[in-house]
């Protein structure tokens, strides 16, 4: 024992330096910063995402556009520097206030599966195939930080009151009937399973009644036309709804939306087939121009204005389409 602690006391004698020298170049690397640098992403062929029994190719592909959001650590930001597409932001930039991190990753991978869910019902409702839907869940994924409710995030919304709650739009008409201030009882499952009561004093937001939270819908929708998706882990997010249901929808009905052209898309979609607006569009928009995309579906309003003036600015050669529904999409990509 006396020996190998005297070769130990010898070895760290010897090498002091080269190991000091090893943790600071561990500590430049590995040790993160309160901060994320925001940066172009790539591309999603969303064929790799969806998974049908139509054994259907197109001759070019329909793609999701993705923002990379990289921890900062010293040589990420010196990168940042010298990068005009890299922008660092501190971390509560990045969140809504009162979450944490993960809990918005939480949030997040919500989202993806609703969105999911919401793709699948878009396509099969303009495809004319016989659908159903069922199991549907409401959960609470945000709170805003002036909500009066012990709500937590996770929670399945079962009953407000005397209300059962079958989906999302039954929640909010039976908030919506409610008056500014009321108190409400809601029951709910836990994010562990458990049944808890809950209460909420309605809130002011922009003169009507609200909980002051986000809340996400699942659901399972049947038919004889299965779809199945891949998506992994550490994929989250909603803003692939739109691309989403466009590809099912091609391989539903075996329709080569793309003209052998890479189109590159982004926005929500909800069960009308509205397209929503999405954050990071510059940077998705500089990723599909590296990726040499043809056609980037952009949804109308603050997003595509955004993306034109970049695209004016930076002199980008790619056409650039507003789309407000997913019959918007359909009608250009047929018509292209």
């Amino acid at each position: 024992m006396k020996n190998l602690f005297n070769n130990i006391k010898k070895y760290v004698k010897e090498y002091y330096k080269v190991t000091i020298i090893y943790i600071l170049i561990l500590a430049i690397f590995l040790v993160e910063f309160p901060y994320y640098i925001s940066a172009p992403g790539g591309l999603i062929d969303t064929d790799d995402k969806v998974e049908t029994k139509e054994n259907f190719k197109m001759s070019g592909t329909l793609n999701m556009a993705y923002v990379s959001e990289i921890h900062a650590t010293i040589p990420t930001l010196v990168v940042s520097l010298f990068n005009k597409d890299w922008d660092v932001e501190k971390e509560e930039e990045v969140k809504n206030d009162n979450e944490t991190i993960e809990e918005k990753n939480y949030r997040n991978k919500m989202l993806l599966e609703e969105g999911n869910d919401t793709a699948l019902l878009v396509a099969y409702k303009h495809s004319d195939i016989n659908y159903e839907i069922k199991n549907n869940k409401v959960y609470i994924t945000y709170i805003d930080e002036l909500a009066k409710t012990d709500l937590k995030i996770g929670d399945q919304i079962i009953k407000v009151d005397n209300q059962e709650i079958s989906d999302k739009q039954t929640l909010l008409a039976y908030i919506a009937s409610k008056e500014i201030n009321d108190k409400v009882t809601i029951k709910v499952k836990d994010i562990d399973g458990n049944n808890k009561i809950r209460k909420a004093t309605l809130i002011d937001v922009n003169g009507e009644p609200k909980v002051g939270a986000i809340i996400t819908e699942t659901f399972d929708v049947k038919s004889n036309k299965e779809v199945k998706f891949n998506f992994q882990d550490r994929e989250s997010g909603s803003s692939g709804g739109l691309m989403l249901a466009l590809t099912i929808y091609s391989h539903l009905n075996e329709i080569d939306l793309t003209d052998g052209k890479t189109i590159v898309g982004t926005g929500t979609i909800d069960i009308n087939g509205n397209v929503g607006e999405i954050s990071g569009i510059k940077y998705k928009l500089i990723g599909a121009v590296n990726k040499h995309a043809d056609v980037f579906l952009v949804p109308v309003g603050e997003n595509y204005e955004d993306a034109k003036k970049i695209k004016k600015e930076r002199g980008y050669d790619i056409d650039l389409v507003p789309i407000e529904t997913f019959e918007d999409a359909l009608k250009y990509l047929e018509n292209q």
